[in-house]
């Protein structure tokens, strides 16, 4: 398989934009959008839109309004027009994936409130991860990990079910937003008013998030690979792998708290 050596904020191979796109984006410069332009960009961002809503909405497990998220996602989209600066040097899609991504994720967190055991569940999975994974020295097996924590490869798989929710999170912002008080909109000031010593801890963030994930197993870097690099939806990941959407949720929930206790514990050495 492909390694995931790609820098996690980019996708890989992505096309350039759309020429209706780049027509549109004149819009986004005026002062004052009209309802026509406004218009203008929901038609031409509906794709984007779309794609963002069906990606995450299967990594919880409520049901959640498939409409009334895109509802959302295009009043962030409007409001990311209103107050977008091309001035300070940053791509408005760029911007508007992130208030975009921030909306939807600040709604499906107020439809699914999480008592604090559920974090405190998480931490302790990820806090056995990370030993068993030093004791072992590879990535553990669920066997090993359900052994650990004292229950069976189905009940391991439970939990993963259980803490989908909580690790719902583009990779690179894995240190960023943590727990139920991280704010969907907190990144706004990171990309309009780039820092170069927060541009260096990136980079190297990145680059532990990389060596980590050529650690884990196969499967667990194929699913990473194809959703947080390649854009895919679960659904699209469950087909290509012959597995269950559910089961492809639950190799990403895995995947993901690996690396997160690894980060973390790389950041009190």
């Amino acid at each position: 398989m492909a390694q995931a050596t790609t820098n996690p904020e980019q996708k890989t191979n992505r096309p350039p934009p759309q020429p209706q796109r780049v027509a549109a984006a004149r819009a986004y410069q005026k002062t004052h959008l009209t309802e026509v332009t406004e218009e203008e960009l929901l038609v031409n961002y509906a794709p984007v839109i779309s794609q963002m809503v069906h990606r995450f909405a299967p990594l919880v497990r409520v049901t959640v309004d498939v409409d009334d998220l895109k509802n959302i996602a295009c009043l962030a989209l409007i409001q990311s027009a209103h107050t977008f600066d091309p001035g300070l040097g940053v791509v408005f899609e760029a911007y508007a994936r992130m208030r975009i991504r921030g909306a939807i994720l600040d709604e499906i967190r107020k439809s699914q409130p999480l008592s604090r055991s559920v974090y405190s569940r998480r931490r302790e999975l990820e806090s056995s991860l990370e030993s068993l994974r030093i004791e072992l020295n590879r990535q553990p097996t669920e066997e090993e990990i359900a052994t650990r924590i004292g229950t069976t490869v189905d009940g391991y798989r439970d939990l993963l079910d259980q803490l989908r929710p909580v690790i719902f999170v583009p990779l690179h912002q894995m240190l960023e937003s943590d727990d139920e008080f991280g704010s969907g909109d907190q990144h706004v000031a990171d990309l309009t008013q780039p820092d170069p010593s927060d541009q260096a801890s990136r980079h190297e963030l990145h680059a532990m998030i990389r060596d980590r994930i050529l650690q884990l197993s196969r499967q667990q870097q194929k699913v990473l690979l194809l959703f947080y690099y390649e854009g895919l939806r679960m659904k699209d990941i469950a087909e290509l792998m012959n597995i269950s959407e559910g089961r492809v949720c639950q190799v990403n929930t895995e995947a993901v708290l690996s690396l997160r206790a690894y980060l973390q514990r790389q950041e009190r050495v």
